[in-house]
């Protein structure tokens, strides 16, 4: 009778450590994903952060001042009047279509 009883108070202990070490196990998984859940929202805000500065230097270098400033840099003038060509678009079907940037005579 004394070795069933040390059995079965064996068993309940296997029983409440498996209990305890599925708990505690839990717990530490728990934890770890709140971490990786944490990094992961300051990579977010680091790169929304990133991007928002890259949208803005590319709107600053892309200004048409920004352009102009290098282009003088660049040794480029502009154009005395007599200079310009202003392109047309005629939908005259004996000139050959050579895109956008303009018509084949």
């Amino acid at each position: 009778m004394a070795k069933k009883k040390r059995i079965r108070y064996a068993q309940i202990i296997l029983m409440i450590s498996a209990v305890l070490f599925v708990f505690v196990w839990e717990n530490i998984q728990a934890t770890k994903l709140g971490y990786r859940i944490e990094q992961t929202r300051q990579e977010i805000k680091s790169i929304t952060n990133a991007n928002k500065y890259l949208s803005k230097d590319i709107q600053i270098a892309l200004s048409p001042e920004k352009l102009q400033e290098k282009a003088l840099m660049l040794g480029m003038i502009y154009p005395e009047p007599e200079q310009i060509v202003i392109l047309e678009k005629n939908n005259n079907s004996n000139k050959k279509n050579l895109g956008w940037f303009a018509w084949a005579r």
